[in-house]
């Protein structure tokens, strides 16, 4: 089955448009936190799709603006900032910069599955190194659903070539968070089945990124080119 690959990246930056700033005056550096952003996320997703000639879908605005990797049924769609907004403006602010990003994903893969392709969805996120004072175990998290043979599939791939290229790597499946959490990938599993789409979020410890040695970032990138690399071309010749 020929196999389209597509990266995401949901919280790619901390961007706020003008007209809602005032809602974060005297809170400003919870914009350069890692509440508002995924620190190094758009970084490895533009590495990945240069390197493979991959399609990338992002968006640059923030989690505390809304949240782009929750459904629309989710408590934490709109944050402590913008909860409080009158109904008409959380929707406008979903028509505005929730809904086209999510809309073009989706047309993305029915485009594909309209063709008989089958969607490898990758999702790339970055985790705190440690929260409310507990050290997260990973440094690299592949959550997916163990329920679908196609993410069990590539999921075993895809970290089988991540531990061959470094054993210390500590790759764990559905850690930080588990696989089936409300996200994107959770959304389009009930859009399309297991034989069109496989979806995953890929979450990097933070760690690597903001090391103050380049080079234990650029390695992180390296490693993770050349693993997605063989999982999907070892996942599409089967």
């Amino acid at each position: 089955m020929l196999v389209t690959c597509i990266l995401t990246c949901e919280h790619a930056g901390n961007d706020i448009p003008d007209q809602y700033q005032r809602l974060f005056k005297g809170r400003e550096e919870e914009l350069y936190s890692h509440k508002a952003i995924d620190f190094g996320a758009l970084r490895l997703a533009k590495h990945l799709a240069s390197a493979m000639d991959l399609s990338l879908f992002y968006t640059t605005y923030s989690r505390l603006l809304v949240e782009g990797n929750r459904s629309l049924e989710s408590e934490e769609l709109f944050s402590d900032f913008t909860k409080s907004l009158p109904e008409q403006e959380k929707q406008d602010i979903l028509n505005q910069y929730y809904h086209p990003h999510r809309n073009e994903v989706e047309e993305k893969i029915k485009a594909a599955t309209d063709k008989g392709h089958q969607v490898l969805h990758l999702a790339i996120h970055t985790f705190t190194p440690a929260k409310e004072g507990e050290v997260r175990e990973a440094d690299i998290g592949i959550l997916f659903d163990t329920a679908r043979s196609g993410e069990e599939r590539y999921a075993g791939l895809l970290k089988s070539e991540l531990q061959k290229l470094n054993p210390a790597r500590k790759v764990l499946y559905n850690s930080p968070y588990p696989g089936v959490d409300d996200g994107f990938p959770t959304y389009l599993r009930k859009k399309f089945n297991n034989d069109q789409y496989a979806g995953f979020e890929l979450e990097i410890n933070q760690k690597f990124f903001l090391n103050e040695e380049p080079e234990v970032w650029r390695q992180l990138k390296t490693e993770m080119t050349a693993a997605v690399q063989a999982a999907l071309g070892e996942g599409s010749d089967k």
